[in-house]
């Protein structure tokens, strides 16, 4: 079974692997290849945000967070392309809608990319009024909190931010 979730994570993604070596690409430009299953999302979610101009420690910021949301890429979720945990809602354009299958239901939102996975969570982030001018992962934490993203400590979702951002970027913040 874990096997059929990898490829149908691998199908949505458009890529091919051969063991545990990806090749092809996940966008149109070719620029995500040859690298892992997890390279090739955070790729992918990297160069979206940089099209968007973002600073670029709020793009390492949102990958640490999409990471903590999808468990490294890993959780059911991954296999839909929601990659932050979304819901779905329809307000999101960018969502094929709900059905992705988590924690006892399925209301979570598909998406056919992690482009558009990415692009509906900067979306939500923009109409729900978010700053985009964090300076640390704790301003971030206490904003996501504050405004219902979350329901945990924001000691704890602070302390995930902090462990991926570590893993992406080998430093501290």
């Amino acid at each position: 079974m874990k096997m059929l979730a990898s490829l149908m994570v691998l199908v949505c993604l458009n890529i091919n692997t051969v063991g545990n070596k990806t090749i092809g690409s996940s966008d149109a430009e070719g620029r995500c290849v040859g690298m892992n299953r997890k390279e090739v999302i955070e790729c992918n979610i990297r160069e979206t945000l940089y099209e968007l101009e973002l600073d670029s420690f709020v793009v390492e910021l949102l990958i640490a967070q999409s990471k903590h949301e999808s468990g490294n890429y890993t959780n059911t979720l991954t296999q839909y392309n929601n990659l932050f945990g979304r819901w779905y809602s329809k307000n999101d354009t960018l969502a094929l809608g709900p059905g992705a299958p988590a924690e006892g239901h399925s209301r979570f939102a598909r998406y056919p990319s992690v482009r558009a996975a990415t692009l509906s969570q900067i979306d939500y982030l923009r109409r729900r009024g978010y700053s985009f001018k964090w300076k640390t992962a704790y301003e971030y934490a206490v904003e996501l909190k504050r405004k219902g993203y979350y329901a945990a400590p924001v000691s704890v979702y602070y302390r995930a931010l902090v462990r991926h951002y570590k893993e992406t970027k080998n430093e501290s913040i």
